[in-house]
């Protein structure tokens, strides 16, 4: 039922309008369901908490001399399914490296360490090229 005059032409298309809206509206709720947005960090996290982990030699030894474990780097990560600690330090990460992208991914442990993970992007691997505890004021570490 329509108003007579000249806004019964402008209420039909508003109708139409909001019909057609509606069905938009649907249609992306059917497409994205259980999607998300996620940041740029956040999902780079995830990538690089699902790939395989392996560190260097130099890697290996700045652990072992600053005290970090597997465990704490595997924490800041995550593991694919559960989130990690850590969040991709975009100033400190050169993305544009050649051959594979490094990611400064830096959080805090449950022990309290302030960590610095420099992980190199290796197809499906996450490849650890070193640590840095952010609290160790003097470094006495000889690796190379």
């Amino acid at each position: 039922m329509a108003l007579p005059g000249k806004h019964s032409a402008l209420i039909r298309r508003l109708k139409l309008y909001g019909t057609g809206f509606l069905l938009g509206l649907l249609v992306v709720k059917f497409v994205y369901k259980g999607k998300g947005c996620q940041l740029p960090s956040s999902a780079k996290m995830e990538e690089l908490g699902w790939q395989k982990l392996e560190y260097s030699k130099h890697a290996a030894c700045r652990m072992q001399c600053r005290h970090i474990t597997e465990s704490e780097i595997r924490e800041l990560l995550g593991n694919g399914k559960t989130a990690g600690k850590g969040k991709v330090n975009y100033n400190k990460s050169n993305v544009h490296d050649k051959p594979y992208p490094t990611y400064a991914v830096e959080g805090i442990t449950s022990d309290g360490k302030d960590l610095r993970i420099i992980i190199a992007d290796v197809d499906d691997v996450s490849r650890v090229v070193t640590t840095i505890d952010l609290k160790m004021k003097n470094d006495s570490c000889d690796c190379r």
